[in-house]
């Protein structure tokens, strides 16, 4: 999608906020990209180390909202926030740190699930096989009331579905956040069926005319892709 909208990955540097275990990172390395990237988890930070094999990526673990963040003495042809933006409570902070990263004409890719599509709060993480319905988020107090009294959860699991129904992270608030943050939308690409969905043995399916449709495109669609640049580039 990226080389469809421009973006030829042969010897753009690449930074990737946030990269887990490396995956995508790989992917770049591999179409000629010179690639970078930190996580605040450490155990994923060794994990990726240990699956990119021979490739030639940096990799470090940070905190985003600190300022001493890894690689920042360098800028980049694409920053890249895969699945991330809708956890973080400072969202308006976190983009300009990564406009600083940006190279003048440099692109930001940013990835999530709306939060009132199927799975926006990430219940399928849960272990009660009733609380993985789609859509079970939206359900009056599920949150606040049936959620927290379900026995045998992960207590850190429960506590970041709550934050994400706190923040609804849904497609017209992004784009509110991104114009507020001095960043243009270069392309957005939504889908039924997002890529991530590969693994279940699902193909993407793009949203077309629906993701025009105010609200429905917020329930209908399941991942959203947005490529930015700064205002003015």
């Amino acid at each position: 999608w990226l080389e469809a909208q421009g973006m030829t990955m042969n010897n753009i540097s690449v930074i990737d906020v946030g990269c887990a275990y490396g995956g995508g990172l790989c992917a770049m390395h591999d179409r000629g990209a010179r690639t970078v990237g930190f996580d605040l988890n450490e155990e994923y930070v060794a994990t990726a180390k240990l699956l990119q094999e021979h490739r030639d990526i940096r990799l470090e673990t940070g905190n985003l909202y600190k300022t001493d963040l890894p690689f920042q003495d360098h800028t980049y042809d694409l920053v890249v926030l895969h699945d991330v933006f809708e956890h973080l409570e400072q969202k308006e902070l976190v983009l300009e740190t990564l406009k600083k990263q940006m190279t003048p004409n440099g692109k930001l890719l940013i990835t999530f699930p709306p939060y009132y599509s199927a799975y926006g709060a990430h219940q399928q993480q849960l272990r009660a096989s009733f609380s993985r319905i789609p859509f079970f988020h939206l359900i009056p107090f599920s949150l606040s009331f049936i959620l927290p009294r379900i026995k045998g959860e992960q207590p850190h699991i429960v506590e970041e579905i709550q934050k994400l129904g706190r923040l609804k992270m849904g497609m017209r608030k992004f784009e509110r956040v991104a114009r507020a943050g001095q960043l243009s939308i270069v392309s957005k690409q939504a889908y039924l069926i997002g890529p991530n969905h590969i693994r279940f043995g699902l193909k993407p399916v793009t949203a077309g005319p629906m993701a025009k449709i105010p609200i429905i495109n917020e329930i209908a669609c399941t991942g959203v892709m947005y490529l930015l640049s700064k205002n003015g580039y």
